[in-house]
């Protein structure tokens, strides 16, 4: 089957009952590099076959924000997909503003629940304890090494920085020693924040309170001391000036002239593809402690639909979340199957045992915390970015998050 393209989402509606068959439309985004619209439509296609009183039609809607602009330009239409792919950090906003049916207030089924990874169902759960939607690709964020620029510039090729400081030293050696162009790399466009997240988390805190959702913590000092850090590693010059973009470093670590870059595992499978070097992954360096925000989308139902498209979107989150789906998509993304039992099947358990580092953000979960997802969480968002960037061109670390604090303090006011 083949998808919708993105330009033709808002006027599918394709959802309802016809000759006894439920139809619906399931809108999902890519965010990763890969020819991973024609493995979603794979799997859409099998699902049908085996489903004679469902037809789901797959609708590739673009980026998550794309996604999110879609389903509720659709919803407000009245034509709203039954099941779509979401960022698991919207989940508070987009249950605010009534665009969700917590899937736990379909169904009841703690088993089911309970597959998945606690740190994934963190981001999964409203505050009041209500399974609100379904892990499907999730990530954490990783560090990806040369290992020829290493073993060039005398390093151990099998040994990753383990702290920060390691992590500056070794990209200093590998553009000295190694030829690198640059040491480091860490994308500071598009997903800075999330960066910055993990750096904030390694310093003993977190940028937002998880709990709550209202509250950030962005000119506390753990926060000032991990961006004014990675500002030092232009001044240190290992990596560029100005802003590294998230979508081009990919390609870029791919082509061999960066020693270490910070990105998603959901960028594994790419870099495999296209990168003609050994390298490694490893879980990202400590500095107080180690850690990761988790990341990625999750399966979320549609509010204003039927109980028979209600009872279909369930089925197909069942479907997609489930093992036998998971433990193939986590080798064709890179993201990380959100269950032990998808690990210990084929083509995963395989897989990892020939390619370990597929394992790695999945081992990284013992250290992970939930992503940045506050109410109206892309306005928040957004400020910190904002600061993120402005900070890579050179303004003043402590004065820019100072601003960022008192605007994302007015954003959120209303929800404490």
């Amino acid at each position: 089957m083949v998808a919708v393209g993105a330009l033709g989402v808002s006027a599918c509606g394709g959802d309802g009952v016809q000759d006894g068959v439920t139809e619906i439309d399931f809108y999902y985004p890519i965010a990763v590099g890969g020819p991973l619209e024609s493995v979603i439509d794979g799997y859409i296609e099998d699902f049908n076959a085996a489903h004679d009183d469902i037809e789901v039609t797959p609708v590739y809607s673009g980026d998550y924000e794309q996604t999110l602009a879609s389903v509720q330009s659709a919803a407000q239409a009245g034509n709203a997909p039954a099941l779509t792919v979401l960022g698991a950090n919207e989940l508070l906003t987009i249950h605010e503003a009534g665009v969700i049916t917590p899937i736990g207030e379909i169904v009841d089924d703690p088993e089911w629940f309970d597959s998945f990874y606690e740190p994934f169902m963190g981001d999964s759960t409203l505050p009041d304890g209500t399974v609100a939607s379904i892990p499907f690709q999730r990530s954490t964020v990783v560090q990806y090494w040369n290992k020829d620029l290493f073993e060039e510039a005398g390093l151990d090729p099998e040994v990753a920085p383990e702290t920060w400081d390691e992590m500056v030293e070794f990209g200093e050696q590998a553009q000295e020693q190694g030829g690198a162009d640059w040491g480091v790399q860490i994308p500071s466009t598009t997903w800075g924040v999330w960066m910055l997240e993990g750096m904030t988390i390694q310093n003993g805190s977190m940028l937002w309170d998880p709990e709550i959702g209202t509250d950030v913590s962005f000119e506390d000092e753990a926060t000032v001391t991990a961006l004014q850090n990675w500002a030092d590693l232009q001044e240190q010059g290992i990596e560029p000036q100005g802003t590294v973009d998230w979508g081009t470093l990919p390609t870029e670590f791919a082509d061999g002239g960066t020693a270490i870059a910070w990105t998603t595992t959901g960028q594994l499978s790419n870099i495999a593809q296209n990168a003609d070097f050994d390298f490694g992954v490893a879980p990202l360096p400590a500095q107080e402690q180690a850690g990761s925000p988790t990341g990625g989308g999750n399966l979320y139902v549609m509010e204003g639909i039927s109980e028979e498209e209600q009872e279909a979107a369930v089925e197909l989150a069942r479907y997609l979340s489930s093992p036998e789906i998971q433990t193939d998509w986590g080798v064709e993304s890179g993201y990380v199957a959100p269950m032990d039992e998808a690990w210990e099947m084929e083509p995963l358990a395989g897989h990892v045992e020939e390619f370990p580092q597929a394992g790695v953000a999945r081992d990284q979960l013992d250290v992970a915390e939930p992503e940045f997802g506050t109410y109206r969480r892309q306005e928040v968002f957004d400020v910190m970015a904002n600061a993120i960037e402005d900070v890579m061109g050179g303004a003043d670390v402590q004065e820019s998050l100072d601003q960022a604090q008192e605007q994302a303090d007015q954003i959120l006011e209303e929800y404490r």
